[in-house]
């Protein structure tokens, strides 16, 4: 049996997800960035840079998202580097963790997740 290969401890069932569009800004709101959801646990996420040049700096921002069938999501977020070096554009990616997610805004992440969690379906 294959276990976790050490680069990252999950704490919560992932969804993959698509066509769900993330926006970004920073706590001055001079900064936005915007990406596609690649998946989401009741803890974070992680996204897909549309503007490929755009550098995100490590620190807390600012995410909106609508996840289909439940809504419209505000959460703040700490944002905890790039993709992991084996993963496909890795530097396109953004990894992130939720900070203060308020019950609502949790339950809807848990049942979208519960609904779409990586068990339902066949990866490589």
């Amino acid at each position: 049996m294959e276990t976790n290969s050490g680069k990252e401890h999950r704490q919560h069932l992932r969804a993959l997800a698509k066509s769900i569009i993330i926006s970004l800004t920073d706590k001055a709101q001079d900064q936005q960035i915007t990406g596609f959801l690649k998946d989401i646990s009741e803890g974070g996420m992680k996204i897909q840079k549309i503007s490929a040049k755009r550098h995100l700096e490590k620190g807390d921002y600012i995410s909106e998202f609508v996840l289909p069938n439940y809504g419209k999501i505000t959460v703040p977020v700490e944002v905890l580097g790039s993709g992991y070096e084996d993963e496909k554009y890795c530097e396109h990616l953004i990894r992130m963790k939720f900070l203060n997610l308020d019950p609502d805004s949790k339950e809807k992440i848990k049942s979208y997740v519960l609904g779409n969690h990586l068990g339902n379906e066949t990866t490589e």
